[in-house]
């Protein structure tokens, strides 16, 4: 239950107590309060005894509640503690700090560690206004909360290299990762967006506290978080909400997507967050799929559907995220027996994101391969293929596009065979294989080859490395191999392999080739096998005689799949014999023989 709800259901229940009833309860809870919190549960009780005469307060509520520490000490406190950061900012106070090379993860994977001093007593300078901070807030001095807070959060600290090195600076989370300072940042994040709340003019307020989620350690905090803490309940919540969502519609990224979805949702519900989606789908398009996934917690899947219908009609094609949107809509449809726009969304998830797991589920379905298996062809052919794909696929507004391996990859599997042989040969040396294309053509055309629907142990490597490396067992909603089809948002490592190799081999159904050409690339591989052990066996690369010794059990697999009698004993004996002497390769090999 978020705290809203908490306090409509707690207020519900008190306006219909007696005040008998709640002297009781109040009694009761006193009784029940810990030892650390009573003293906050007394002075709560004496803010409210003296509510009334705050109400008829000439301030008009600018201080709430009775202010505990003497000005003069705020005052003389807040002196020194400037007078404190400001040796800090100008080098006067700093650390000292030694380096060295830490070995422990190996010669090749060393760090380089620092050990610090803080002979200036920094730490103890930076928790004390800390606390202080925290003092004034609870004090309703938010001007000085705020002041000092700014201080803590944007002070550098000097460290001092004992070795003669540049001197450099932490930041505070980098002083709290060193263990320099015992300050809770979470708690610190949300004092600082309490205390600027109660500071700030209302048409101030959003912008304010948005800037402060640059900060690293407020990456997770949640805003409605502030409403539970403080000394005094916070005003206008209403206005405030509305200037909150509409300033974060008007934001990007990652972050002001986040703060949306869970400031629409805590302040108007699932409507209030789908009129959302409705209003800001261009610059935050996740909405959508957040009111999505707020509806399938009810199972209102009849709804999920409208929704998903919607929000694909609206969104733009090529974003990413609309493939997300396509699948959870296909899900809804296929509870509400909808195989026919089920299969259609199948299609738009491949088609807004054009992942190979996203390809392949177009081909566990007979309909589903005659309607859109020509569509999915095109759609390869026209897909983008961009460098800087890794840099921006977390965005929501990412565009569909893909890296050259992942296009080689769609290309194998709208069965462009001759082609994967040709980016394989591009690679001349049988060395050399790490970062190329043959090392992961090989392995597709292995699995190809191999003519029996069930896997033995070498085959079973291959089809892991495979899926593993296409993202298959990462991928949302995989579809169990079952009559209906049903969506499964988690599975197990072996049930996802398991379901790959089931789709792999529906898929290759729908690419025959010749059987002369089937034995032509077995021939072609045995060739590029062979020169491939004779490289790392002759070189003696005993950290690869494994996977070598994995692709000679595996092209044996593949000829026993087509018939020839004994040809992975005859493949491994091969070896066995030319290398008598290597026996880590040879324990390699023998580990295949059945």
């Amino acid at each position: 239950m978020d705290q809203k709800e908490f306090v409509r259901k707690s207020d519900e229940i008190l306006n219909s107590m007696s005040m008998e009833k709640l002297r009781r309860c109040l009694h009761n809870i006193a009784r029940k309060t810990p030892e650390n919190k009573r003293a906050s549960f007394l002075q709560l009780l004496e803010d409210c005894h003296d509510q009334d005469d705050r109400e008829d307060s000439k301030y008009e509520g600018t201080f709430q509640y009775k202010r505990l520490i003497p000005d003069e000490k705020v005052k003389e406190k807040l002196s020194d503690i400037k007078r404190a950061f400001s040796k800090i900012e100008n080098g006067k106070l700093r650390l000292s700090a030694q380096g060295y090379e830490d070995y422990s993860n190996g010669y090749w994977a060393s760090d380089w560690i620092w050990e610090y001093e803080d002979n200036e007593g920094i730490g103890r300078i930076i928790e004390d206004a800390v606390l202080f901070a925290h003092d004034c807030m609870n004090d309703c001095r938010y001007e000085e909360a705020v002041t000092i807070f700014k201080l803590v959060m944007d002070t550098k600290i000097f460290v001092e290299d004992e070795d003669g090195g540049d001197s450099f600076e932490l930041s505070l989370e980098e002083m709290v990762d060193e263990k320099l300072v015992g300050v809770n940042l979470k708690v610190l994040a949300l004092d600082v967006l309490y205390s600027n709340y109660q500071l700030q003019p209302a048409v101030q307020r959003a912008s304010v506290l948005y800037s402060y989620f640059t900060y690293p350690y407020f990456k997770e905090i949640h805003i409605e978080d502030i409403f539970s803490i403080g000394r005094e309940e916070l005003r206008d919540t209403d206005i405030f909400w509305q200037f909150w969502i509409d300033f974060l519609r008007q934001q990007s990224g990652k972050v002001s997507a986040r703060l949306l979805k869970e400031g629409s949702l805590y302040y108007k519900g699932t409507e209030g967050l789908l009129e959302i989606a409705r209003k800001g789908y261009k610059e935050h398009p996740s909405v959508y799929l957040a009111v999505l996934l707020e509806y399938e917690k009810t199972h209102d899947y009849e709804k999920m559907k409208e929704i998903g219908k919607e929000a694909l009609a609206r969104i733009k094609s090529d974003l990413k995220i609309r493939g997300e949107i396509a699948l959870k809509t296909a899900q809804a449809s296929g509870c509400l027996n909808d195989r026919e726009f089920m299969k259609e969304c199948w299609y738009q998830a491949f088609y807004s994101n054009s992942t190979i797991p996203n390809y392949l589920r177009l081909f566990t379905d007979g309909e589903a391969i005659r309607d859109y298996k020509d569509l999915a062809e095109k759609r390869i052919e026209k897909l983008p293929v961009s460098d800087n794909h890794y840099n921006q696929h977390i965005s929501e507004i990412a565009e569909n596009n893909i890296t050259d391996l992942e296009y080689k990859y769609l290309y194998f599997f709208s069965g462009h065979f001759e082609m994967i042989k040709s980016w394989c040969m591009e690679q001349r040396s049988p060395l050399g294989w790490s970062g190329n294309f043959i090392g992961y053509g090989v392995d597709l055309l292995l699995l190809y080859l191999y003519a029996d629907n069930n896997l033995r142990k070498a085959g079973k490597k291959i089809a892991v490395q495979v899926s593993n490396r296409i993202g298959f067992n990462e991928s949302n909603n995989l579809v169990l191999m079952k009559e209906n089809s049903v969506f499964e948002t988690e599975v197990s490592t072996q049930k996802g392999e398991e379901i790959f190799w089931s789709i792999f081999c529906l898929w290759k159904v729908n690419y025959a080739i010749t059987v002369d050409d089937m034995n032509s690339y077995v021939k072609w591989l045995e060739s590029v096998i062979d020169k491939r052990i004779d490289g790392i066996v002759g070189g003696k690369y005993r950290d690869k005689y494994n996977d070598v010794a994995l692709l000679a059990a595996a092209l044996g697999e593949v000829k026993e799949s087509l018939d020839v009698k004994m040809a992975k004993r005859i493949v491994i004996n091969r070896y066995l014999e030319r290398y008598p002497r290597h026996s880590a390769f040879r324990g390699a090999l023998k580990e295949y023989i059945d």
